[in-house]
């Protein structure tokens, strides 16, 4: 899995809350709005309802008076005032008048109001009475009032509203003496008809739907805000589940390629989390079961660690050492800390591994600089100073030895004299290779030729100490064949210094084997490999650990520069040295030759 992340900058943890807030706010808003607005209408429609209804109702009362008006007038009049007390009965009907047109009242369902005034004459004009029935509300005594008032016409059918129910109440056409329907005439009257209707009943009614219309409009809205809200709710949360994996993968990214080694373990030291470089340097991947305690982890011991930081210390940068399985000693730092949660409750320890093998490499190679430095300046100041005196203390030697080659003593001192002028120019030589820049002259040459003549070169100091050398070649013939890119002189220089050090390292009888193959062929990073393998008594760790050292030697007669002026030859050529030695065991030198290097133009 390799994804790109991008940290954006996302907005601060007030507006995140802030945000979903304002949003449910709004939306309740919103919501009460249209539930307001619909109980409205819906208690308009109600209330347009129930004054027609009501309307309806006085109309009907006033249909039934003027249908019972068609008796003779001087019946007319005894008969209406009965009707009119009669119908004053039913529930609701405030009062029921019948009023001249000045406005004096002939009947009333109050008795004791006939003869007064219920409006004057200018008032009437203003309501405009006619045949067809009206309605207002009014205040009358406190109470509201729904009045109903027309025309009284006493003969005359339903001829105002034809299509209406009441006019199905009423009664038909009486037929004319042919046969035929006829419209009755309409009988004219000079009086106008009042019915009041009490709208108390019309009010509680009415306020008991706009409770009924409110709780449902409240339950409705309520559904739908709560659903909104939910769903809201429910993408926030897939939206959050998708940023926390998001985000999860980024940390588990950024833990992976830190370059250091992270252990997370909780507060008894039960392992929760490693990157892959903690999984490599603790063996935590190993194909065994991994330890779920770094108690069980016996590189180190972490109890002393985890009481320092519960003590309240800083652990930062500690050196320190590992000891792996196989003995091997890895150098790291150590960086500790305690994890606080959210609600500052402790929660484990992080420890962080910082693997210093390179570092210690590059320590020791920059010691080893400063003394090739020291050396070459060394190397500057005496070599012109010796080397001089050296020629003429050689030719006069020299001279000697051939004066008193009869005197087989003096003799022998002077060929010892000249053995030891010629080691000591080899010294200074040595001194010189090591301190001064090579200059390499790259040219075409061959490998195989390159190593028979090594081998030809060490093969009488070889067979003086009865030692077998072999060179293996016939597997890697059309290899050792190639043409490469070599300075063949100092390239068999650094083969001789390893030659002679595996001869002087090997007891009689034991054997010196080299061997040339092909590491990791095709491969970008593939090497062409030389080894050197003895036989011989091997090395300690302590002394491989300094085998690169100036001046460092188990020999006695040695300079302890040979293994150095060797490895810089092979560095100029793009190469390095590996060692491998088991005490008792033998050693193997192997000189890599990167194929990208020694290629060039001379293949």
């Amino acid at each position: 899995m390799s994804k790109q992340h991008t940290l954006l900058p996302g907005p601060l943890p007030q507006q995140r809350a802030w945000f979903p807030l304002k949003m449910m706010i709004a939306l309740a808003t919103a919501i009460l709005v249209i539930a307001v607005f619909a109980v409205v209408v819906e208690v308009e429609r109600e209330k347009k309802q129930m004054l027609a209804n009501m309307r309806e109702r006085a109309n009907v009362f006033i249909w039934a008076l003027e249908r019972s008006a068609r008796s003779k007038e001087p019946m007319r009049r005894n008969h209406m005032r009965r009707l009119i007390a009669e119908v004053a009965q039913q529930p609701q009907v405030a009062y029921i008048a019948m009023v001249a047109t000045d406005g004096r009242i002939s009947v009333h369902s109050d008795p004791s109001r006939v003869g007064t005034i219920l409006y004057p004459s200018k008032a009437l004009k203003n309501l405009a009475v006619d045949d067809a029935s009206k309605s207002r509300v009014i205040s009358l005594g406190g109470k509201k009032m729904l009045e109903v008032y027309k025309v009284f016409t006493p003969s005359q059918p339903c001829l105002d509203e034809p299509d209406s129910s009441l006019c199905n109440q009423q009664e038909r056409m009486e037929p004319s003496p042919d046969g035929h329907p006829q419209r009755p005439e309409k009988a004219l009257s000079n009086e106008l008809v009042f019915v009041g209707i009490e709208t108390l009943r019309f009010d509680e009614e009415l306020w008991d739907d706009v409770a009924h219309h409110g709780v449902i409009s409240a339950l409705v809205g309520l559904s739908c805000f709560i659903g909104i809200a939910l769903l809201f709710y429910i993408q926030n949360y897939k939206l959050s589940r998708r940023m926390l994996k998001d985000t999860q993968a980024l940390a588990m990214q950024v833990i992976n390629s830190h370059p250091a080694a992270l252990v997370v373990t909780d507060e008894q030291g039960l392992i929760s989390l490693t990157n892959r470089h903690g999984q490599a340097i603790l063996k935590l991947a190993d194909g065994k079961a991994a330890p779920r305690s770094v108690h069980d982890l016996p590189f180190l011991n972490w109890q002393p660690l985890m009481d320092e930081l519960d003590a309240g210390a800083v652990i930062l940068e500690r050196n320190t050492e590992l000891t792996l399985a196989n003995s091997h000693i890895l150098p790291v730092s150590i960086s500790a800390a305690k994890i606080i949660g959210g609600g500052d409750g402790f929660t484990g320890y992080l420890f962080i591994l910082r693997d210093l093998t390179e570092i210690r490499k590059l320590e020791k190679q920059a010691k080893q600089n400063e003394r090739l430095s020291a050396l070459g300046n060394l190397a500057a100041g005496v070599a012109h100073e010796i080397r001089n005196p050296l020629s003429s203390i050689r030719g006069y030697a020299t001279y000697l030895t051939e004066k008193v080659k009869d005197d087989k003593m003096a003799f022998t001192t002077g060929n010892m004299l000249i053995q030891e002028t010629e080691r000591l120019n080899r010294v200074v030589s040595d001194l010189l290779s090591v301190a001064r820049p090579l200059e390499l002259r790259l040219q075409p040459a061959r490998m195989d030729t390159v190593l028979e003549r090594a081998v030809r070169l060490i093969a009488p100091d070889a067979e003086a100490k009865g030692i077998k050398v072999q060179l293996r070649l016939l597997q890697t013939k059309k290899l050792a064949r190639r043409q490469i890119m070599l300075d063949a002189d100092r390239f068999m220089q650094a083969l001789l210094n390893l030659l002679v050090n595996a001869v002087q390292a090997t007891e009689a009888g034991g054997s010196i084997q080299i061997s040339l193959e092909n590491s990791e062929p095709g491969a970008e990073s593939s090497f062409l490999a030389i080894s050197v393998t003895d036989t011989g008594c091997g090395m300690s760790l302590e002394t491989m650990a300094n085998l690169f050292t100036p001046y460092f030697t188990t020999k006695a007669s040695g300079t302890g520069l040979g293994l150095i002026a060797a490895q810089q030859i092979v560095k100029q050529h793009g190469g390095e040295i590996e060692v491998s030695s088991r005490a008792g065991k033998g050693t193997t030198f192997t000189i890599l030759l990167p194929w990208a290097h020694i290629e060039g133009s001379g293949t």
